[in-house]
């Protein structure tokens, strides 16, 4: 088995990119409530703030289910590179 604990840590990277991303889009999502908000519609206020709230909890849980993917990546790599390193000896 062959296994490129180069190309797990970029992945591994790359998910943690992702979860940030899912984590600012959240905050982003705020701001569209207090332009809601703004408009003095109550209904419109609080249908915006239920659906955001409903967004950023799901962003939520995606963004810490993405990071552990992330984060897994990168341990699987320390893993595989700990085994190559002391299973086939250098020379």
């Amino acid at each position: 088995m062959e296994v490129q604990p180069g190309a797990l840590t970029d992945a591994g990277t790359r998910q943690s990119e992702i979860a940030g991303q899912l984590t600012e889009l959240s905050g982003r999502l705020t701001t569209a409530a207090d332009a809601a908000s703004a408009a003095g519609d109550p209904a419109v206020e609080e249908a915006m703030t239920g659906a955001v709230q409903s967004w950023q909890a799901s962003l939520a849980m995606v963004s810490h289910s993405v990071g552990s993917i992330g984060s897994n990546l990168g341990s699987a790599s320390i893993a595989y590179l700990t085994v190559d390193e002391s299973a086939i000896p250098a020379g």
